[in-house]
């Protein structure tokens, strides 16, 4: 299980959002009173808090739910102190973790074809792409969000 609290994800992007429960029943395509069990312990489907991480422009809580949802770290949040969710600052940071990992993955790809790799260079590479997968995510869900063009249609490539 993920070591991530998606019920105060929740709660705290409701708040940065002013939100009420309402808001958030009608984002997430549940009713008002299945979104006050969650607060009160009821698991979050999935199904809800993807609705939610697509349809709220809000960085920090889609990369909550990314952890959530996979099973990845908590520390990939620390993107969101480290990057303005201003969509063009999400594109630069995109590159800059691009650039960044290239190194990082190559020195990996080297290991890997050793008869005795060293695992500290694998798992730094590893770390490398999911902080890179993790900002290239943000960044396109920034994008989509500001051009209201669905994260669905977006994904399977569909053209306009």
């Amino acid at each position: 299980m993920s070591d991530i609290n998606i019920v105060k994800e929740v709660l705290d992007m409701q708040d940065r959002q002013n939100f009420n429960d309402t808001d958030l029943a009608a984002i997430a395509g549940t009713s008002k009173t299945t979104v006050g069990k969650w607060f009160k312990g009821t698991p979050i489907k999935d199904e809800y808090l993807v609705n939610l991480s697509n349809g709220i422009d809000d960085t920090r809580f889609s990369l909550a739910v990314d952890c959530y949802l996979f099973n990845f770290p908590a520390i990939l949040l620390n993107i969101v102190n480290e990057y303005n969710s201003e969509t063009s600052s999400l594109l630069v940071g995109t590159q800059i973790e691009d650039l960044n990992s290239d190194t990082a993955i190559e020195n990996a790809l080297k290991e890997i074809s050793k008869s005795n790799p060293d695992e500290n260079i694998i798992e730094f590479g590893i770390f490398k792409m999911f902080r890179t997968s993790s900002i290239m995510r943000a960044g396109a869900e920034a994008l989509a969000h500001r051009y209201h063009i669905s994260l669905k249609k977006a994904a399977l490539g569909e053209r306009g």
